[in-house]
Parts: structure tokens; C-alpha cells; sequence
């Protein structure tokens, strides 16, 4: 299932769509690619 996850960082709000079960693997997945982002909130896409 799609996720779109909302990341935060130095002011920066930006969202990135992870591929991934549930919303706890989606925030590991995002935060894997932007180690240093702190994960505002991680909404399902449903299409």
C-alpha cells in the first residue's frame, strides 16, 4: 500500500509517497531516506 509521509527538516515541511504495510514501516522507510528528518505524519493513499 501506498503511504504519503510528511517530514520535517531545518523548516522544511515536504512529503515523500513510500511504498509500504503499515504506517510503522512507512515512517522506517522515509526516515531511511532522510536520516535526519523527524516525520510530521504518515497518511494511507488509497488508489
Amino acid at each position: 500500500m501506498k503511504h504519503e509521509v510528511t517530514l520535517y527538516v531545518a523548516g522544511t515541511v515536504f512529503k515523500e509517497q513510500v511504498v509500504a504495510r503499515d504506517y510503522q514501516e512507512a515512517k522506517q522507510v522515509a526516515i531511511a531516506r532522510n536520516p535526519n528528518a523527524r516525520v510530521v505524519s504518515v497518511t494511507a493513499i488509497m488508489n
